[in-house]
């Protein structure tokens, strides 16, 4: 599991307060973009502008793209906070040392399954919605571990087979793997 910070820093957590008194009702609006991040959209790639942390000279990787899937309040109604599972890419923890469109496309793609795992996320609260009425913390608490294991692995699998994009066919088909993937979930897409 150290992997995961060395070569990916990519990480799945859970940015969830354990008490309503942290955010006292103010709920900030979600912002697409900002100068540090930016939230998965269908209408946003990935540009190369915007990997913008030091490029890691001690390694042969081309890139690192930062992306992990946060849990954040959207609004406060009877009592209860409201949440939105975001796929978020951070622009200060990802590089990239190349101007290949085919590199950037590989970086998008682990972005995409960012997205890919916070559909799945929104897909398993909706279960308990429509089951229970309520989603409570430790429903999302259990639901981020569930799937945390799997996100890492999904994403490892995805370089270890492209051989981090260097296998074109490998990447051909990756990309349409978690574009196919994307799609059988595009109900639990989110439209900010």
């Amino acid at each position: 599991m150290k992997d995961i910070y060395k070569y990916y820093i990519i990480t799945l957590f859970l940015m969830m307060s354990l008490s309503t008194d942290a955010y006292a009702q103010n709920v900030n609006k979600i912002e697409k973009e900002t100068n540090e991040a930016i939230i998965w959209t269908r209408d946003r790639a990935l540009k190369l502008s915007d990997f913008q942390a030091k490029v890691d000279t001690t390694t042969s990787k081309k890139a690192i793209t930062g992306a992990n899937i946060i849990i954040v309040p959207y609004a406060f109604k009877n009592g209860k906070y409201e949440y939105h599972v975001l796929a978020k890419f951070h622009k200060d923890i990802s590089w990239i040392n190349t101007k290949s469109e085919y590199i950037l496309k590989h970086e998008q793609v682990h972005f995409d399954i960012a997205e890919l795992y916070a559909r799945k996320m929104r897909r398993d609260i909706d279960k308990i919605k429509k089951s229970a009425g309520d989603v409570l913390q430790s429903d999302y608490r259990r639901i981020h571990k569930s799937l945390f294991r799997s996100y890492y692995y999904f994403q490892k699998q995805y370089d270890d087979q492209t051989h981090h994009s260097t296998d074109h066919e490998e990447q051909v088909r990756w990309n349409a793997i978690v574009a196919d993937e994307l799609k059988k979930l595009e109900h639990f897409k989110l439209d900010l």
